[in-house]
């Protein structure tokens, strides 16, 4: 065994072990040691009626068992008992204790490969934005119909969204609404006709690579004429857009058929980028998720706590009426409001009795460290603030700048109430979890003095409401980025 290994599963045993081995040797009456590859003792255990010095030199070892990892033989169990029994037992203890160390071995290495994908999701980030200033296609669309409707003055423009079962019209400012185009624009049910065109030339059985595609469609009023085009998603036509004329109006040119098609192919083009940009998005949000599950990780006690963090944060930026993109900040900054963790070892994080100062101000520069992690992102600065002051209380006792009131920033004054319920509400390795009865009281008493009133009140019509129903400790919600 390599000297690196041999330190790391010394102070594994030490920081992981002891409590378990000292119930194990109250529970069987025998004293225990775990010794390295090289016979060192690293850990003693003793009954509590044991002779004060049987821990320091017990007299002989009677039973033992090699402790694996990886195939490697990384110490042994020992045991000092004339009780022959005794032997499978320290077998099977022996292999759990191999296991986990393994498990702890992978949860490292796995986080720290996830720590270093932050370059990569600062690309896919990028990427994204680049993409598109917005995601929504229906502005983008309506923009186009309508700067194209006013080329095509005479004409009644029809969008059929892609993925969408909706339609949208717009008409050129000289458009009369003469004949059967004025019935169409006033009977959704008069596009059956089109859409079983439609169907037919770009989803059927007979695919098309045409660009367009003239039809007639039988309306009270008289034949409508019609040329539609396909709006495409990458090579799949998901939607149409369209050019009518009823009898009684001016054939259609080909200089707006040409239009016609530029319009399509904007659309096309508007429909793809958003299509890749929720691709990115979800790509990034799913790495995201992955490093925020990793971190969680570190605390055996907390998995999901950033996920349900995140929902009770996002339920009250919402009755809160945040824009748009204030809640895409709040949503990013409630699912990494921890990240900083992930400099912090995790026998600090599940170590089952009081921090020394040192490991609580350890814990109490999380915030900090996490808005270093996610400083040179640029696109994500914006999140910082949220970050850095959830820990912050209204009354200016809280941490790390003793920020009051409304100077400590929103998000970071919703984040707050989250965090604190599922802290209280989660149990953690100093004690069990509470009611969420009692996490509700908690957070109603501290209401002024720790937490916004406003985001408090918030935070309780929400539960009223049922906010909390089907959250447990534990357990995982889908998120809306």
């Amino acid at each position: 065994m390599n000297h690196h290994s041999g330190d790391r599963f010394g102070a594994f045993a030490r920081s992981c072990c002891g409590e378990f081995l000292s119930n194990l040797a109250m529970a069987v009456d025998t004293t225990l040691q775990v010794r390295n590859a090289d016979g060192k003792v690293l850990l003693t255990t003793a009954p509590p009626d044991a002779p004060r010095d049987a821990s320091a030199t017990p007299p002989e070892a009677t039973a033992e068992a090699d402790i694996h990892a990886a195939g490697e033989r990384l110490g042994t169990l020992v045991a000092f008992s004339d009780d022959s029994r005794l032997k499978p037992l320290l077998v099977s203890v022996a292999r759990q204790l191999g296991e986990r160390y393994t498990a702890e071995c992978d949860l490292d290495q796995m986080t720290d490969r996830l720590s270093q994908s932050y370059d990569e999701i600062n690309l896919l980030y990028r990427l994204s934005r680049a993409l598109t200033p917005d995601d929504r296609f229906a502005p983008t669309a309506r923009k186009l119909l309508e700067e194209t409707s006013h080329l095509l003055e005479n004409r009644l423009l029809l969008l059929c969204y892609p993925e969408e079962d909706r339609v949208e019209w717009s008409k050129g400012d000289g458009w009369k609404g003469l004949g059967g185009t004025a019935w169409l624009s006033s009977q959704a049910e008069g596009l059956a006709a089109v859409r079983t065109d439609f169907e037919r030339e770009w989803r059927g059985a007979r695919p098309s690579i045409a660009s367009r595609y003239a039809g007639t469609v039988t309306t009270p009023q008289g034949p409508v004429e019609y040329v539609i085009s396909p709006v495409r998603v990458r090579s799949q036509a998901e939607g149409f857009v369209g050019v009518f004329r009823s009898k009684s109006e001016n054939s259609i040119e080909t200089g707006e058929l040409r239009l016609l098609e530029c319009l399509a192919e904007e659309l096309s083009n508007a429909a793809t980028t958003r299509h890749l940009y929720q691709e990115l998005r979800e790509m990034l949000f799913s790495t995201v998720r992955s490093l925020v599950a990793a971190i969680d990780a570190k605390d055996e006690y907390t998995r999901g706590h950033s996920e349900r963090v995140h929902r009770i944060s996002m339920a009250i930026g919402q009755r809160l009426n945040l824009s748009r993109d204030d809640l895409q900040n709040l949503s990013w900054a409630a699912l990494l409001h921890d990240i900083g963790k992930i400099a912090i070892t995790g026998q600090v994080l599940n170590k089952p009795t009081k921090l020394t100062d040192e490991e609580f101000s350890t814990v109490k520069k999380h915030p900090e460290r996490g808005c270093r992690v996610l400083e040179p992102i640029p696109q994500l600065r914006e999140i910082l603030p949220g970050i850095r002051h959830h820990h912050e209380r209204v009354d200016g006792t809280g941490y790390p700048d003793g920020l009051q009131g409304e100077d400590i920033p929103l998000n970071a004054r919703i984040i707050s109430v989250g965090d604190t319920f599922d802290a209280i509400f989660s149990a953690r390795a100093y004690r069990d979890a509470q009611t969420s009865d009692h996490a509700i009281d908690e957070i109603r008493e501290g209401s002024g003095s720790q937490f916004d009133p406003h985001v408090v009140e918030i935070f309780l019509e929400l539960v009223s409401e049922g906010l909390l129903d089907g959250m447990r400790p534990g357990q995982t919600d889908d998120m809306a980025a």
